[in-house]
């Protein structure tokens, strides 16, 4: 049981870890390359994609150090 904890948190560290470079991608894209034509929202997109990536962290977390049975 304690193996597929740490899989299961592997996956969701790594998860949390792609989800925030590519925010980080595309908040850098947007600064350099945004205009009027960007759409406003983009800022809730990042503010989402921001959000799962704290859950998957966090997942991965409990996973980690608070599930241990």
């Amino acid at each position: 049981m304690i193996e597929m904890s740490y899989a299961i948190g592997g996956f969701f560290l790594l998860l949390s870890g792609w989800q925030f470079f590519i925010t980080k991608r595309t908040f850098t894209t947007i600064r350099q390359k945004g205009n009027e034509s960007t759409s406003g929202f983009i800022m809730l997109g990042l503010w989402g994609s921001l959000a799962f990536a704290l859950c998957c962290l966090y997942v991965a977390y409990s996973c980690f150090f608070v599930f241990q049975f």
